[in-house]
C-alpha cells in the first residue's frame, strides 16, 4: 500500500475533490487510449490512479502508456510497483516479464512469472514468456514443457514457432534425442 501511495503521489500530486469528480470513467481513458491519445489517456490513468491508489487496472494501464510512448524504464517500475503488492496480478507480471524479456533478462522473468503461472496455470501467453525465459536460461526440458502447454493450448504461430525452435534447442542439447548419423536405423530406434 505504501508503495501504491508514493507511485500514485509521485505520478499525479494530490487530487482534490473537485478534480476527483472531472476524472474519467475507465472506459473513457481506454478509448482515449485506443485512439492513440496517449497524452490524454496516460493523464486520465494518472488522475484515477491518484484517486484511488488500489486502482490496480489504472495503473497497468499507466505502465501500457509508458510503453506505447516508447519509455519502458518508465513502465518497468509502475509493473513492479503492482507484482510487489499483488505478485498473482496476471496482468502486471505478464508485461514486466515481456519487458524483462525482451531487455535480455531472462532469469528476473522466471520470478516475476512464477506466480503468475501457479494463479493462471493454463494461461498461453504466461506459458509461453516463462517457458522462453527458461530456455534461454538453459532450462530446456522445463522450458520445452511450457511451450508445449502453451502450443496445446493456443496454437498461434508464434507460440508453435517457439515450441519448434525450444525442440531443436532440446535435440541439440540432449545427444540421446538425436538419431543416428551413420543412417543405421535400429540404433535411431532404440
Amino acid at each position: 500500500m505504501l508503495v501504491a501511495l508514493l507511485l500514485t503521489t509521485l505520478l499525479a500530486g494530490s487530487i482534490s475533490d473537485e478534480q476527483t469528480a472531472q476524472l474519467q470513467t475507465e472506459p473513457e481513458a481506454e478509448e482515449l487510449a485506443r485512439q492513440g491519445k496517449n497524452e490524454a489517456a496516460l493523464a486520465a490513468f494518472r488522475q484515477r490512479a491518484a484517486a484511488n491508489p488500489n486502482d490496480l487496472a489504472a495503473r497497468v494501464w499507466i505502465g501500457r502508456m509508458h510503453e506505447q510512448m516508447g519509455k519502458p524504464e518508465l513502465a518497468e517500475p509502475v509493473y513492479r510497483s503492482i507484482v510487489w503488492e499483488a505478485p498473482d496480478n496476471v496482468d502486471a507480471a505478464l508485461r514486466l516479464g515481456t519487458m524483462l524479456l525482451k531487455q535480455g533478462r531472462p532469469d528476473e522473468v522466471v520470478k516475476v512469472l512464477d506466480p503468475a503461472a501457479r494463479a493462471e496455470p493454463r494461461n498461453p501467453e504466461v506459458l509461453a514468456v516463462i517457458g522462453v525465459a527458461h530456455l534461454r536460461v538453459s532450462n530446456i526440458k522445463l522450458g520445452l514443457s511450457y511451450l508445449e502447454l502453451a502450443a496445446a493450448l493456443a496454437p498461434t504461430p508464434t507460440n508453435l514457432k517457439a515450441l519448434e525452435r525450444a525442440r531443436r534447442a532440446h535435440r541439440a542439447a540432449t545427444p540421446e534425442a538425436q538419431p543416428a548419423a551413420s543412417g543405421d536405423i535400429a540404433s535411431a530406434r532404440q
